[in-house]
């Protein structure tokens, strides 16, 4: 099953600009419960400088960009192991891990996951939990 963003099947990273780093998503089960959470597909991994650029500037740093897999990716919570996926779908793009953050922290409370029955989420950041929240 693809991932749809704005009504459009995701492929791939090709199908993103640049700069998105990831994104908060939205999982629909076969028995009409959600979750919401997010996902990383990209990564800055810095790395020992070369020696030509050692010779360059001493203080060189050498960044890459690295794609991560998540065509495939069907969340990593427990609360939904083994629940039949039904739709998968991206709510918001986003361009640094501060914003990716925010914004799944946004949209939980935009939807009371911790409230509502029909969301899957035991959990926002950790920190307040489902039972809780009154």
């Amino acid at each position: 099953m693809n991932w749809l963003h704005l009504g459009k099947p995701i492929y791939g990273h090709d199908d993103f600009t640049d700069d998105v780093i990831g994104f908060v998503y939205e999982i629909t089960y076969s028995n009409g419960k959600k979750y919401i959470g997010k996902k990383l597909i990209r990564s800055m991994r810095r790395l020992k400088p070369t020696k030509a650029q050692l010779a360059i500037r001493k203080n060189y740093k050498r960044v890459e960009v690295k794609n991560l897999p998540f065509v495939k990716y069907d969340g990593s919570s427990k609360e939904t192991d083994g629940l039949i996926i039904a739709k998968k779908e991206i709510i918001e793009l986003c361009s640094d891990k501060i914003n990716l953050t925010y914004c799944e922290m946004k949209h939980m409370i935009l939807n009371n996951v911790l409230c509502d029955d029909k969301y899957l989420n035991g959990n926002i950041l950790g920190k307040f939990f489902k039972g809780k929240i009154v």
